[in-house]
């Protein structure tokens, strides 16, 4: 082609990529430092399973958008070697000679090579018609569904047309080189030549769609095709170099910083939160330098592609507060002010402070809003992680500010004062297992195999001690050897870390670990989701390696290992609300549905949103101890669609709206009928309150009845006398027939 053309297209679009970059790596660079080059094998299998391998884009509730991205990924990924091979034509017309003709003289002796030429040339066209087909896909999802989650954009037509002229440029270019190669053997044969190139036809099996391309452009005539075809070259080039310069300007960054993202995500459970050295008075993030390179890259990384708000609680219930938003306003903030994070110079040109995060990039009610729930992590194709940045954000406002939601500060009190967030006297925290003669880990008896950590609410919330009973009438009639702390028992301080206060967190979990340790205390039951996370995932860092397991977890083993026999028949119907502290952000799906399975009698029907897809209560991340002033709430947005599964399971004809509708996700939740009888059961003392208030606030009190899974196990329990324990509300009982 031409070296001047090419190296002048080079010489004006890598500079100007050079500069651009320059900035946005030069702002990582000013962020706080983070190690995130552990665990390399762990990293390199996630980088081919979800990077490479494009895993969470076909999850189920997104499989066929995400399908059409996966063709068009692998396009980008095919054609980036073809990308090169242009430029190499650009500069050579050597290289345009022996690449665009196989029956060049260079391919003689160079069998193999030939061989896999023709495999690279299949795939290349194959996937690059697939890619053209997922952009007719997405332009017709923009233009006619306009799903929610996506969020009308000029730029997303851009790149899609930018896409879409890749594809065909690169088919007119292949295509007038046949067309050329054609003219060539008809010119040789009217010259009686006895042995010509091959036609086009016979090049059809490893070039299908560029053949079929070629034959389409042969009325044009080998002149005017050459020119169809010199145009698809340099169209083709120009827009690989202005998409190359577009990328870190947009929000398809991504194409660059998102297998980074996924290489770098962190290697330990969502539910683990970052430890700040409060020695080194890391107190938060104040400015976006107190953000870490990693937070910063993940930035970079959002696609708003939208998946994190379709199953969002803040985002369905009218919240201030989507990760998308937040992550674009941070990205944009960091844009417009590049000079200010890396150099400290101001708007004005003059050196001053960074502003601090709220109040410039984000409001107070943003960062407030979050439950931690974890689905837009889950969600997330590229690994962004939104709740520590917020956490950290939190953080700063606490303990440094001392700003934050005003009824928060009684429960900072309680904890500090009587260790446990209701603030009620700590001698009164084994009121609820007075007349059990139960034993205290540390007195005369042992050793015990489990310490039974009844957590807060066991101890102290009237409903809630009611299941403490439960478990230990399970334990017992099982076996189990365990001990509590009776009195000595504190918070784990979950709510306090998650609400941003960091130092009192730290001194309940350095406290606990040294009177754990010095006991030595092995293994751990909860009956708290919230206690079950922080003890297994994060007490490990300050020495406290235990055993931890869910009381959903220990009731299936007990039933696996026939310790324990269900008898009574419950005839009720029956739906399970998944904790998010222990379904989404630790993977415990099965335990709690085997054991409800394993109650006579019960019809256990799943609401839409379960298991990954789970719905939160609205209570995680301190919003437990929080009023919601804005949007609808989120506990009755949820008990909304429980009733309506319970309703559907009664009668199948009553409408039942997908909960991943495109145009209104999570309008399951939107169910205001009183119809629906049964029983939502429950495995978290928080999802328990939430959804009690969402029932006598929604006037369901004479229908549904919340129940936690051990309560119905309790209930159904054959004990070594034969007898059977309380029937649960809202069902009826029998005996299971021999």
């Amino acid at each position: 082609m031409s070296p001047i053309i090419t190296g002048l297209l080079l010489a004006l679009a890598v500079p100007i990529f050079v500069m651009t970059m320059s900035g946005r790596v030069g702002v990582l660079l000013a962020m706080k430092k983070e190690n995130r080059l552990d665990n390399i094998p762990f990293r390199v299998a996630q980088l081919v399973r979800f990077g490479l391998g494009q895993k969470r884009l076909v999850d189920p509730e997104e499989f066929t958008p995400g399908l059409f991205h996966v063709l068009i990924y692998a396009a980008f990924m095919v054609l980036a070697v073809r990308t090169v091979m242009l430029f190499a034509m650009g500069f050579s017309s050597t290289a345009l000679e022996v690449l665009t003709d196989l029956s060049h003289p260079f391919w003689v002796d160079q069998t193999l090579l030939l061989g896999l030429y023709k495999v690279y040339l299949l795939a290349k066209d194959v996937v690059a018609a697939l890619a053209l087909l997922g952009v007719a896909y997405y332009v017709w999802v923009r233009w006619k569904v306009k799903p929610d989650r996506m969020t009308p954009s000029w730029e997303a037509y851009l790149i899609l047309g930018f896409i879409g002229g890749l594809m065909v440029s690169e088919f007119l270019f292949g295509g007038s080189h046949m067309v050329a190669q054609h003219a060539a053997a008809a010119q040789q044969v009217q010259m009686g030549a006895t042995q010509v190139p091959q036609s086009p036809a016979a090049l059809v099996w490893w070039e299908p769609f560029t053949s079929l391309t070629g034959l389409a452009m042969m009325p044009l005539g080998a002149t005017a095709a050459h020119v169809v075809g010199v145009a698809g070259f340099w169209t083709h080039l120009v827009i690989i170099l202005a998409f190359l310069n577009f990328l870190p300007i947009g929000k398809h960054f991504h194409i660059i910083t998102g297998l980074p993202t996924v290489f770098f995500q962190r290697t330990h459970s969502t539910g683990k939160l970052p430890t700040p050295d409060l020695e080194k008075e890391e107190f938060g993030a104040a400015t976006v330098k107190d953000l870490t390179w990693k937070q910063g890259m993940d930035l970079y990384s959002c696609t708003e592609c939208g998946r994190c708000q379709t199953h969002c609680p803040t985002y369905i219930t009218g919240k201030p507060l989507t990760h998308k938003g937040v992550n674009q306003d941070l990205k944009h903030w960091i844009w417009d002010n590049e000079q200010w994070v890396e150099e400290g110079y101001g708007p004005n040109g003059i050196k001053e402070p960074l502003p601090e995060i709220v109040g410039s990039a984000l409001s107070a009610e943003t960062v407030w809003a979050c439950t931690s729930c974890g689905w837009c992590e889950q969600a997330c194709p590229v690994f962004i992680e939104n709740v520590p940045r917020l956490i950290d954000m939190r953080r700063y406002q606490v303990q440094v500010k001392a700003e934050f939601p005003p009824e928060i500060q009684r429960v900072f009190e309680g904890i500090e004062r009587q260790g446990n967030p209701w603030g009620l006297g700590q001698d009164r925290r084994d009121e609820w297992a007075e007349d059990l003669a139960l034993p205290t880990w540390g007195d005369d008896g042992g050793p015990y195999e489990y310490l039974f950590f009844v957590g807060c609410a066991g101890s102290y919330d009237d409903k809630q001690k009611k299941v403490s009973r439960a478990l230990v009438k399970i334990l017992r009639e099982a076996g189990v050897s365990f001990a509590t702390l009776s009195k000595q028992e504190m918070c784990n301080g979950d709510s306090a870390r998650r609400m941003g206060n960091e130092y009192l967190f730290q001194t309940m979990a350095k406290t606990n670990v040294e009177s754990w340790n010095s006991m030595g205390v092995k293994a751990v039951i909860t009956q708290c989701p919230h206690c079950f996370n922080t003890i297994k995932n994060e007490y490990p860092e300050f020495g406290g390696e235990y055993r931890v397991i869910n009381h959903t977890q220990l009731i299936n083993e007990l039933l696996k290992e026939k310790r324990i026999k269900l008898s009574a028949v419950m005839n009720s119907k029956l739906t399970y609300h998944d904790p998010c502290y222990l379904g989404r952000h630790n993977g415990v799906y099965d335990a709690p549905r085997e054991v409800l399975n394993a109650i006579p009698g019960l019809e256990v029907v799943e609401m839409q949103r379960s298991k990954r897809e789970g719905f939160c209560c609205g209570a995680g991340g301190g919003r437990m101890w929080m009023e919601e002033h804005l949007g609808t709430r989120i506990n009755h947005n949820r008990l909304n669609e429980a009733a309506l599964t319970l309703k559907h399971a009664e009668d199948p004809s009553t409408p039942f709206p997908n909960a991943a509708d495109k145009k209104k996700p999570g309008q399951v939740g939107d169910y205001k009928d009183k119809g629906g009888s049964g029983i939502v059961a429950v495995a978290c003392p928080f999802c328990s309150t939430m959804l009690s208030d969402a029932v006598n606030d929604t006037g369901r009190e004479e229908n549904i009845k919340i129940k936690d899974i051990t309560e119905l196990v309790a209930d159904a329990l054959e004990t070594k006398s034969g007898a059977v324990g309380t029937v649960a509300p809202g069902a009826t009982v029998s005996a299971k027939p021999e």
